[in-house]
Parts: structure tokens; sequence; C-alpha cells
């Protein structure tokens, strides 16, 4: 992206004496400078959405999508759909990407199964009904996916859209003001400037606007841009550069600074808006608690309304209350060291909470195709309260020490007591 900075300013003023003007780089920001920054304002904004939303796309297609038959795990037909091959063209990375960047930028996301397949949506059109809404003009990757859908045939999901509308295009405002002045402060603190002094005789030449333009716009211009230029002169000019290097070199760091940090607070308050810690957006200090709050809003709410739908819609009620649904499965969402986890893994087993092959699962190991993996264990110390009172009588004193009294009765007999 090219700013054009240069905004040629001959200005003639009463505290400069023989009508010398100021010639400057950068004095103020012209219509073109204006669009630039309106573009990397827009291009910041996109870049932060989209850095945003791919975290939380990336964590929705993490998730494990169980499969059950009569209260048991089983890796039925939906089982490969929602975690392999929902489609012939997209992985279920691909896939859950798609839908959550449509739900985040439109508000609502579409899937419909096609030929046995299914496809998140990129347009349709919906007739509001009572009893069902009907759908109809689907396209998915620029082709029509004919036929007019019920909403019992389609998985529609929505987000909150306004209000996240006006919250994005607030921030970009309002730091698109911040990072304009930014831009033209740095820029004007860095141009060149000096000094074109041009005599009272000089401005009574027949040609004299014609050589000041020329001057302005195009010696000027190349002179200020050039690494190396002879600046040419008419008969009655002076220009004298001024030294603005000390003050351009304090004001490098600090103008780039002030962009750098309004970058990153786009990319910040961007994030709180989707409901992300920052440390998740920018990837950086990443603690637990930050990590909790992203599950908590906002994968896991699009995570349940994910599963939720394809319950209702795919199984119904008569088979999800007999035991026949779809869950999600968090635990490959976060990458696990099994270092890390190996004391709690010996809780979960040893409290019978899981077996050995529960834990093997949900750590992305081989099931152990034994018996044995599959029972559940309990540590020796582990009991009922009953057990533990079990011939112990109530209100029962502790046994006397022999040893203490005995003691005791010698210390009062040498008068020690």
């Amino acid at each position: 992206m090219a700013f054009n900075i240069f905004k040629w300013i001959l200005r003639k003023t009463d505290d400069e004496p023989d009508g010398g003007r100021e010639v400057s780089v950068g004095d103020f920001l012209d219509a073109e400078m204006d669009s630039a920054v309106m573009g990397l304002e827009i291009y910041l904004q996109r870049m932060a959405f989209w850095t945003c939303v791919r975290k939380i796309g990336s964590a929705v297609a993490a998730v494990e999508w169980e499969t059950f038959r009569r209260g048991k795990r089983v890796k039925a037909k939906e089982y490969w759909a929602w975690n392999y091959a929902p489609n012939p063209n997209q992985t279920k990375e691909q896939f859950f990407q798609k839908l959550v960047g449509q739900l985040f930028s439109e508000q609502e996301a579409l899937i419909v199964e096609w030929r046995g397949n299914r496809y998140v949506a990129d347009s349709f059109g919906v007739e509001k009904h009572l009893s069902g809404d009907i759908y109809h003009d689907i396209t998915s990757d620029g082709e029509s996916i004919p036929g007019v859908y019920a909403a019992k045939d389609v998985l529609h999901f929505t987000i909150e859209g306004e209000r996240i509308k006006r919250i994005l295009i607030s921030i970009a405002s309002a730091e698109g003001r911040l990072l304009k002045a930014a831009s033209s402060s740095y820029i004007r603190s860095h141009g060149m400037r000096g000094i074109l002094n041009i005599d009272d005789t000089a401005e009574t030449e027949p040609d004299f606007e014609e050589q000041y333009e020329d001057l302005v716009q195009n010696k000027f211009k190349k002179y200020f841009t050039a690494d190396n230029a002879v600046l040419p002169m008419f008969k009655g000019y002076t220009f004298t550069e001024r030294d603005n290097n000390q003050a351009a070199g304090k004001s490098e760091i600090q103008g780039t600074r002030d962009i750098r940090n309004m970058m990153n607070d786009i990319v910040e308050l961007t994030a709180q808006a989707l409901g992300i810690p920052a440390s998740i957006a920018t990837g950086k200090s990443v603690s637990d608690a930050d990590f909790k709050a992203f599950m908590t809003s906002p994968v896991m709410p699009i995570v349940k309304s994910i599963t939720q739908e394809i319950n209702r819609k795919l199984f119904g009620s008569q088979l999800v209350y007999a035991g026949t649904y779809i869950s999600a499965n968090y635990a490959d969402v976060r990458y696990t060291d099994l270092f890390d986890v190996a004391n709690p893994i010996d809780k979960l087993i040893g409290s019978g909470a899981f077996c050995i092959n529960d834990i093997r699962l949900r750590l992305g190991l081989d099931i152990i195709n034994e018996p044995w993996a599959w029972q559940h264990w309990m540590t020796k110390n582990y009991s009922t309260v009953d057990d533990l009172l079990d011939g112990v009588e109530d209100n029962d004193p502790d046994p006397p020490d022999k040893e203490k009294e005995e003691q005791d009765e010698k210390d009062d007999e040498n008068g020690d007591g």
C-alpha cells in the first residue's frame, strides 16, 4: 500500500521576510493519504477479525463428535461425517472453519445435506413461517444446490449480529482516526523541510505561475524522494533546507511505536468484542484462566448450539431419549502433555470414574483390546463411612498410655508437677 505523503505547501506568511515560503513534506495528509489510511484501517480490522474467528474455528474443529446408540458409544455414519468427511471437498477443519466464519461474518450459518454430503451455504433465501421456515436459492462454493428445503431438513445457526457489527464498526472507526493522527504526526515530523525564498521580481515574470507549479509539483517532489538529486533553481528563487534529523530521529521511534500499539489495540479490542481473551488472539502468555475463558465464551456456546441442532434435527426426541444421540468431547481442543496429566490420570482411574481405555481415548491413543482395560478400578483408600466405622465403638476413649501415667506419677513424687 503506497502512501502519497507529499503535500506541497507553499505559504506566504507575515512573519517570513522577503516572501519566504516554507516547503514541507507531510505537513498535511491529502485525499490520497486519507484513502490509504482508511484502507489500512479496514485491512487491520479485517485481519484482527479473521485472526480471532480462525482461533474459534480451530477450537470448534478440534472437538470430537461422539455418537451413541442406546447409551453406548459407537462409530456410526454420523461419526464419520462430522469427524472426517462432511463432503468430498473439505476436511473437518475446513468445514468448521467455514461454518464459524459464516456465523460471525453473516451472523448466521446454514448446513444443508445434498446427495449424502453436508455443505455450509454461502448464501440462501428463507421464508419465515410459524409452522417451519422454508429455505431456497442455496449456494455453496459458487454452485447452486437445487431444491427447496424445510426447516427440519437443514441445520440453521444464528449468533447475535447487529451488536457485534456495531461494536466492530465503532472499533474500526475510532482506531482509524487515531491511526490517521499517529501516521500524520509521524510523517510530518519525519519529513524534509526547507524555506523557499522568491524575489518580488521573479513574481512579475510572465511565466511565473508555470515555473512555480513545475518547481513545486515536479522538481521538489523528485528532489525529496530521490537518494541523490540536484535541484535546479530559477532566477530569483532560493531554497534552504532545515536540519530536521534530530527531531525526526526521536519522532521515528515514538511514531512507529504509537502505530504498532494502535495495531495491537485493534486486535485486542476486536478479540474483546468477540469474547476472546487478548492473549488468545495474540498468542502471547496464554494462561489457564485465559484458555478457560476462551472455552467458556465463545467456543462452548457454539459447540452446544451445533450439538443441539444436530440432535433435534437428525435424531429427534425419541432417539435421544432412547440414548441415541451425538455429543461433543472437548479433550482434543488443547494439546495435552502426558507428563503434565500423569497425576490427574491416576486420580481418574483410581477413583473408578474412568477405565484405562476411557483415558486412552481422550488422549488420542489406541485402546487396549483386553477385558481388564475396560474394567473400572478403585484404590483401597476409597471406602464407605460404614466400613470406616465398622468395629469402632461409639464414645470409646483412647486407650491409656501406661508409660505416660508412670512418668506423671514419678514427677508428682519428685515435686515437678
